[in-house]
């Protein structure tokens, strides 16, 4: 038995999230099918180093929006039979012949379904067309759908969900975007991240914040009596905010209160390197703003060893999602902070999942009092955060169970298990003014974040097409000169002329 996956490997900066989501499927389908995998990778070499799996190139669409529209339909004629559609070098044919030897096609979880990374929609969009073309099970896991669709992604994202036996939403506002979508709750159904229970430890520890991960992959040694894991994303690139200084306050300020150190724990950037990628950028932003003394820069770690470490802490504060992920699911006080609507809705849906909504926080709350406040509430209430997340886990992990059972069932040719889906969680709730402030904020927060994204994307759109109309012009003119130069119109040009000269000269007009 054999399955293809669809995630975002091999990335130019490895990235732990991304790679968490694949590598958590392959572990969970591999012990219930015993099947073999071929891992879609943009670096199939670094792929195939890491987890020894076999992969291939994935199939990659153009970044603007009018060519990568008109590259699906030549996918779509590609997997019809059309040979010319592409040339013989396009990764299409590889994904084509990969899948049609396969038993079932799985697209990983991930958070590129809208138009922000429209290219990655539509990548996954075209294995889905490949799988449905070629009559294999598709199974789309733990997904978030928009926010931002412009009309014709919204129509690839309707049909690449179509072509899917069963899918995954991992927030409330993605499930309800299904159904908008016209999914029933047959096929649609809600899950955790694929990548919740990767790290082994967060399955095992009764108190992680008291034990300290095995060192290794260029992991220093971590302190037994707990620490603070930090990781800090770069600002959000299109809405030009300006957050990383205002952070390494928040920093100090945690590590004085806590008395714990703060390690900065990249999740993007040059594997086993402190020095180069975007969260290394960032991270030395902060180091730079620092004044406590109690900030380490980490390397990028392996996606195992990275959750380990997250899963280990005391406390996480984040503005990115996996870090979330993994210390939600561990039983760690976690504390977000989201740049944009894009990741506040991702934020704020993965502690929603375990009932800690309030400790997502959106980027206003990043002025004096606001994130300050919930880290001081997360750590002065941190064991009633633990003991009310560790009596949520064996239920959401039986859950999870459930819901690869259910894939690997589908994936397998069989009949899918009853599967209602994950339970809602109780809420334990911040009576705190800055929790009320927070959700005053986000409002009108997501309304502008949403307004700008929305904006930038259009922008993207209309000067994609513009783009294409200039080239197309372009090409028009270039055809017009090489008609102009050729012997042909010339000659026909020299006749013209003589057959003028021929009828003045007869008086004739024809």
């Amino acid at each position: 038995m054999k399955f293809v996956v669809q995630g975002d490997l091999g990335q130019g900066a490895y990235h732990v999230g991304d790679e968490a989501m694949t590598v958590a499927a392959v572990d969970e389908l591999s012990g219930r099918t015993g099947a073999s995998f071929v891992l879609l990778s943009r670096d199939p070499g670094q792929t195939v180093g890491l987890y020894g799996t076999a992969s291939i190139p994935t199939i990659e669409f153009p970044w603007p929006p009018a060519e990568r529209s008109a590259h699906l339909e030549l996918v779509r004629r590609a997997v019809r039979g059309d040979r010319a559609a592409l040339p013989p070098a396009d990764h299409v044919w590889g994904v084509i012949d990969e899948v049609a030897k396969a038993d079932g096609v799985l697209i990983a979880g991930g958070g590129n379904m809208n138009s922000l990374y429209g290219w990655l929609l539509y990548e996954r969009a075209a294995v889905a067309i490949i799988a449905r073309e070629l009559g294999k099970p598709l199974v789309v896991s733990g997904q978030t759908f928009g926010p931002t669709l412009l009309p014709q992604d919204r129509k690839v994202l309707h049909e690449l969900l179509e072509c899917a036996t069963l899918i995954g939403a991992r927030e409330p506002s993605s499930y309800a975007l299904g159904f908008e979508l016209g999914l029933g709750s047959d096929r649609l159904v809600r899950v955790l991240d694929d990548g919740s229970f990767l790290p082994s430890s967060a399955r095992h520890l009764p108190s992680a914040a008291e034990q300290a991960p095995p060192a290794g992959d260029g992991l220093p040694d971590l302190p037994a009596g707990g620490y603070i894991a930090a990781t800090v994303g770069p600002d959000a690139w299109r809405e030009g905010t300006r957050t990383l200084a205002p952070i390494a306050a928040v920093l100090d300020r945690a590590a004085l209160l806590t008395g714990l150190p703060v390690y900065l724990l990249p999740h993007m950037g040059a594997l086993g390197s402190a020095e180069n990628g975007s969260d290394h950028e960032s991270h030395r932003t902060v180091l730079a703003h620092s004044r406590s003394g109690q900030l380490t820069m980490l390397p990028v770690l392996p996606v195992r060893t990275a959750a380990e470490v997250t899963a280990a802490a005391a406390l996480v504060i984040t503005n990115r999602y996996h870090p979330a992920v993994f210390g939600l699911a561990a039983g760690v006080p976690v504390v977000s902070l989201a740049n944009d609507a894009y990741s506040d809705i991702r934020l704020t849906g993965a502690h929603g999942n375990w009932g800690l909504g309030d400790w997502a926080l959106p980027l206003p709350s990043l002025a004096p009092g606001g994130v300050d406040d919930a880290v001081a509430e997360a750590w002065g209430r941190r064991d009633e955060i633990r003991q009310h997340l560790e009596r949520l886990r064996p239920g959401f992990q039986e859950s999870q169970e459930q819901w690869w059972d259910a894939v690997a069932a589908v994936l397998a040719g069989g009949t899918r298990p009853s599967y209602a889906g994950l339970a809602e969680a109780p809420a334990l709730r911040s009576a705190a003014p800055w929790s009320g402030q927070a959700a005053e904020q986000r409002e009108l927060f997501r309304t502008l974040s949403l307004g700008t994204g929305r904006l930038w994307t259009e922008w993207d759109d209309v000067r994609s097409q513009r783009d294409v109309l200039i080239h197309e012009r372009d090409e028009a003119r270039r055809e017009k000169d090489r008609i102009l130069e050729s012997r042909t119109f010339k000659a026909a040009k020299l006749l013209g002329r003589g057959a003028g000269i021929a009828r003045r000269l007869t008086g004739r007009k024809r």
